[in-house]
């Protein structure tokens, strides 16, 4: 069975979610497009992390008994975990578009 020192899915999706929407925000902010590429990198970077910690997560799930895979799926979860455990790669594909669109157009002033 996940002891208690094996990550919750819910908890790393919030450590995640919340700096992610902080860096959305600050690439809002962002006065110049090589700003906003920076943003981006950084925002990629936590993505990727969220990642790879939402995978470890999701296969704790798995680690456990029969007994108890049995009772999480029958109370419906499996859904949730998908959808939580999706949430990253949608930040990781938004950040890695911002990325290439703010790079390819560094030295462009914004609004032209």
């Amino acid at each position: 069975m996940a002891n208690s020192t094996n990550p919750d899915l819910i908890k790393v999706t919030e450590i995640f979610l919340i700096p992610s929407s902080f860096l959305v925000a600050a690439l809002g902010a962002a006065d110049t497009n090589l700003h906003r590429a920076a943003v981006s990198a950084l925002g990629l970077i936590v993505s990727v992390l969220w990642r790879l910690c939402s995978r470890e997560a999701l296969a704790d799930v798995g680690e456990q008994p029969v007994e108890l895979q049995a009772q999480t799926q029958a109370q419906s979860h499996a859904y949730r975990r998908r959808l939580l455990h999706a949430l990253s790669a949608v930040f990781v594909v938004g950040w890695v578009l911002s990325l290439i669109v703010h790079l390819s157009v560094w030295n462009r002033p914004l609004g032209s």
